[in-house]
């Protein structure tokens, strides 16, 4: 599949996970409000029904037929196996043109913000931004997106900031890719991966034991991923739904 294809199947495979973890034997709560924001050359557009944040149990009326998904791998023997997937198409691949990151991220900045100034949310868990790309930002400087990132990252409710994840899906088989690297002196050759670094959220003491079960080095890490493969996003945003248990 593209880029763009991995992309829209893991924001399906996440909303059927949350749908999933919502519901309890007297039905579906209102546990988690999702809003998904597609940027392209067409420009930006919410790519579930309407603008704004959708309830979980809104969502639910909306949900389409599930579709099955079967990928074809090689086991440890070099088999052939396959695994099949059956989750909802929320939302259809689309991958257009140039990458007008900072607008999308100011519509996101302007979501949070309402999310978290709602009486109904003070209390709330505060909202995970998941930004998602391949290519560099067409539409702004490296300072302009770093500031709109400080907006993101500064919204908060009463349980805490929120949190920002950026992950570049790379292509680069050369080069391995870089996930949660620790926060400690992280420099890179590459001008737009420093970018990304900066932008992203410290992810929170609370979910670091999820990463040190693999790792021999403690955090604070942060919140971002280079070259990742679709394995790896797949694994970021495991790690949303971890936390979405976990609080």
């Amino acid at each position: 599949m593209s880029k763009a294809e991995a992309i829209a199947f893991a924001a399906n495979y996440l909303i059927d996970e949350l749908m999933a973890l919502a519901t309890r034997y007297d039905g579906l709560r209102d546990y988690y409000d999702i809003a998904i924001i597609g940027y392209s050359g067409d420009g930006i557009e919410s790519m579930l029904p309407a603008n704004g944040f959708h309830s979980i149990t809104h969502l639910a009326t909306l949900a389409p037929e599930k579709r099955d998904y079967t990928f074809i791998c090689k086991d440890a023997t070099e088999e052939d196996c396959s695994t099949t997937y059956s989750i909802r198409p929320w939302v259809d691949a689309k991958a257009t043109g140039s990458t007008p990151m900072f607008e999308a991220l100011t519509m996101v900045a302007n979501l949070v913000e309402e999310w978290c100034n709602a009486p109904a949310n003070r209390q709330s868990f505060p909202p995970m931004v998941f930004n998602i790309s391949d290519g560099e930002p067409t539409d702004a400087s490296i300072d302009e997106l770093i500031t709109i990132a400080e907006r993101i990252k500064h919204s908060a409710t009463s349980d805490g900031n929120t949190l920002l994840f950026n992950i570049h899906l790379g292509n680069n088989t050369a080069q391995l890719p870089v996930t949660f690297p620790r926060d400690y002196n992280y420099t890179s050759e590459c001008p737009h991966q420093n970018m990304l670094f900066r932008m992203s959220s410290l992810l929170p003491e609370s979910l670091e034991s999820v990463l040190e079960e693999q790792r021999t080095e403690r955090g604070p890490y942060r919140c971002v991923a280079f070259n990742a493969s679709f394995g790896e996003l797949m694994s970021i945003l495991n790690i949303g739904s971890e936390s979405a248990t976990r609080n």
